[in-house]
């Protein structure tokens, strides 16, 4: 008998460790190696011109503003619509260009979705179209070089 329960023992034993890893292969996300995530980045359509014949109704919209140093990320929020797009009128002491990047962001972690220029001095708008509804967040980035830009009037919408 007790050999008996020994062997029930360890064939349980052995079921449980099997079912946690086949749950841990799908349940936990997998780090992507640097050559896969360009398949998925999907192109901003990026206008420097401020154009009131060219503003979207909206079906989710945020407001912001923008004082970056080197990093600022925006909140994530849930988009409602299948396009995604952020636009601001910045200001900086020179001249120049900043990074505007667009994450998706879920249970399984975040993705990057696209990367966009804007300039340091100006209006400019970028647009991620056909990326679906969901939770997104942005990123603003620049070099270290101790220049400060600001935004007042920083937009984050989708339709």
């Amino acid at each position: 008998m007790r050999e008996h329960l020994e062997n029930a023992r360890l064939m349980w034993a052995g079921a449980v460790a099997f079912l946690l890893i086949l749950c841990s292969a799908f349940l936990a996300p997998s780090r992507a190696c640097a050559a896969e995530q360009p398949s998925d980045v999907v192109p901003p359509i990026v206008v420097h011109l401020y154009d009131p014949d060219s503003v979207v109704s909206s079906r989710s919209w945020f407001g912001g503003t923008l004082t970056l140093v080197t990093e600022q990320t925006f909140v994530p929020h849930n988009f409602d619509g299948s396009n995604v797009g952020i636009e601001m009128t910045a200001s900086c002491s020179v001249n120049g260009t900043f990074t505007v990047s667009l994450y998706r962001s879920s249970f399984l972690g975040n993705s990057l979705v696209g990367t966009a220029a804007f300039k340091r001095n100006g209006f400019t708008k970028a647009t991620w179209e056909g990326v679906g509804s969901g939770t997104y967040f942005f990123v603003c980035r620049k070099s270290a070089d101790s220049k400060v830009v600001t935004s007042s009037d920083v937009a984050m919408y989708s339709w």
